[in-house]
């Protein structure tokens, strides 16, 4: 038992003193390694929360309120204008969504400013509220889209109806909340990120060069857990408006079985898989997969870390 505990804790050192060796000068894009003094220190930052304050209440517990007045939810039938954080207010969509055609990818297209959170309603749990506000006050000249279930569904209806009786099917709230991510993405473009996620730098200018880009959980962590020698992760991804990597994600949930869990059929495992495929040809439209410290820095604090010492 201590030999086994002793060697776990050995791997976490190695994990983390070659971590901070990979990163300390270099961050890893489309397999090739760049200075990471070409963007110095203006690399945005998220910190992941754990999703209770209190790590055993359940979330049927937590105290639900509506989203701020300040944010606007999602209008499925076009975009909004960027306003300031004042001005913005809480709309709904005025009439039903019309057939909007899927976008083609634009070579010079970068990540736009719209930033977008999915939710089965507009009813967020409140502790919540100061991670959405925190990201907002840092990007005031963004667009917020909250992805609820019904939104999420009249955009899937219109313009990738292919994908409805999948999406309906799904049994699981994080297997139609895992979906729609990759899909307004692909559709609008901008940044998703999850709701308990926070924000400590803004997004641009450091990611505003960007086609796309893509998070990975810590290595050491992944090395751990999952025996993997890295995942990509998609509680927070960005890209420019109808870039191929998602269309690639959405046909490979379109045809995957549902036979497995969220975290294989429309999470993690999945993204990892379509990101190794895609990444393999060489294509010509490169996908970024940013280094484990840039939205990721911190080990999960949801994992049982002492169940892995026996």
């Amino acid at each position: 038992m201590r030999r086994q505990e002793l060697f776990i804790r050995t791997l976490l050192v190695v994990g983390v003193v070659y971590a901070t060796w990979k990163t300390a000068g270099w961050y890893w894009s489309d397999g090739e390694e760049i200075p990471r003094s070409v963007v110095s220190s203006q690399w945005p930052s998220v910190v992941p929360k754990p999703l209770n304050p209190e790590p055993n209440k359940p979330h049927a517990q937590q105290a639900l309120t509506p989203a701020p007045t300040s944010l606007k939810l999602a209008t499925p039938t076009a975009r909004t204008t960027p306003t300031t954080q004042s001005t913005r207010t809480t709309t709904r969509a005025a009439v039903a969504p019309t057939k909007k055609a899927v976008p083609a990818f634009n070579s010079s297209a970068r990540i736009p400013r719209i930033l977008h959170q999915a939710f089965a309603s507009e009813m967020v749990y409140e502790n919540y509220l100061p991670y959405i506000n925190g990201c907002m006050s840092l990007n005031p000249d963004w667009t917020y889209y909250l992805w609820r279930d019904s939104d999420a569904e009249a955009l899937i209806s219109s313009a990738y109806p292919e994908f409805l009786a999948k999406y309906k099917k799904y049994s699981d709230v994080l297997e139609r909340a895992d979906s729609i991510r990759y899909i307004v993405l692909h559709h609008f473009g901008g940044i998703y990120l999850d709701m308990d996620v926070q924000c400590v730098r803004p997004f641009f200018p450091a990611l505003e060069n960007f086609n796309s880009f893509l998070d990975q959980e810590r290595i050491e962590q992944t090395n751990i857990f999952w025996g993997w020698p890295f995942s990509v992760m998609n509680s927070a991804m960005g890209s420019a408006p109808g870039h191929p990597f998602f269309r690639e994600v959405i046909n490979e949930m379109l045809h995957k079985s549902q036979i497995g869990n969220a975290f294989a059929t429309t999470g993690p495992a999945i993204l990892t898989q379509v990101y190794k495929q895609y990444t393999a040809v060489k294509p010509a439209v490169p996908v970024t997969l940013l280094e484990p410290n840039v939205m990721s820095p911190l080990m999960d604090g949801n994992k049982n870390w002492r169940s892995m010492c026996g």
